[in-house]
């Protein structure tokens, strides 16, 4: 966690401008929580997050070999599955899903190799 932004007044939103420090490549996202619930959000741990945005300083991208070897193998379960699966609606459908875990996979390979 970089820095921690509680919220003022009825806490329905907010607006904040905060400048970080950034020495090396890596993701930053924003997350809101919440402790406990509150209505009209009855969730147990209420909880919201942004995509994350990718950093690159000095034109070195960040990798992490363990990290990408992880998502290869859950594609290999999810691409196993895919290919099982008996419920796709067309052949189509099945064959756009197999696609997308390929380039899935090939994003986490240039992960693992220099």
């Amino acid at each position: 966690m970089v820095a921690d932004l509680p919220l003022e007044g009825d806490r329905r939103s907010a607006s904040v401008s905060r400048s970080i420090q950034v020495r090396e490549s890596g993701w930053y996202l924003l997350r809101a929580y919440a402790e406990r619930p509150a209505h009209p959000i009855l969730d147990i741990y209420p909880f919201g997050t942004t995509s994350p945005v990718y950093v690159v300083v000095g034109g070195s991208p960040r990798r992490s070999p363990g990290d990408a070897a992880y998502f290869l193998a859950w594609i290999d379960r999810l691409e196993k599955a895919a290919r099982e699966h008996a419920g796709w609606n067309t052949a189509g459908e099945k064959e756009a899903v197999l696609a997308d875990l390929a380039k899935a996979r090939a994003v986490f390979l240039e992960q693992i190799t220099p």
